[in-house]
């Protein structure tokens, strides 16, 4: 692990400006590089692919949560979106954009079925270590409809939708590789 460090402090140095690649795809290392303890989702892929002109990026991600015990909680989402570059400053990027989210989430136990869509807005840091590698954050504030079912309820209350504002991924940091 602190090979690895030192390699990315190492290629910081080194590179003075990062050349274009087109396609990013990235992992949430917030499970490793533990800032704040509300980090929930274990795994968060990102793909994105840029244009050609390297301002405008198409992207989808997901995240996975499972559990195999009998009281098991199961959350899945999945998001497509854009990013637009605003600044180049060294081997920094700054960009912003937004997501389409659409998430599920499934208590077994409870036989609760949880939906949650909207948009995920976005601000983007990311800092290249070289031309493969970087690391970025993106705080947000996401607008969800929450849909959620209970199947052993009736009570017609519990079975409701509502909507919701909040920040998510603040401190998350995600490791990225370029091609």
């Amino acid at each position: 692990m602190h090979t690895a460090v030192l390699l990315l402090v190492g290629n910081a140095f080194v590179f003075s400006q990062v050349d274009h690649t087109s396609n990013h795809l990235s992992i949430n290392a917030s499970k490793f590089v533990l800032i704040f303890n509300e980090q929930v989702n274990n795994l968060d892929l990102t793909y994105r692919r840029s244009f050609s002109d390297s301002s405008y990026s198409l992207r989808c991600a997901t995240s996975v949560d499972l559990s195999t015990a009998d009281d098991a909680v199961t959350d899945f989402s999945v998001r497509l979106g854009f990013d637009k570059v605003y600044k180049l400053s060294g081997n920094w990027k700054f960009y912003t954009g937004a997501d389409l989210n659409y998430g599920r989430t499934e208590a077994k136990s409870a036989q609760r079925t949880t939906t949650k869509q909207g948009v995920i807005p976005f601000l983007g840091f990311l800092y290249n270590f070289g031309t493969h590698f970087s690391i970025s954050t993106e705080p947000s504030l996401a607008i969800f409809q929450n849909k959620t079912v209970d199947k052993d309820d009736f009570n017609p209350k519990v079975n409701n939708t509502s909507y919701s504002f909040e920040l998510i991924n603040i401190g998350q940091v995600k490791v990225g590789f370029h091609f």
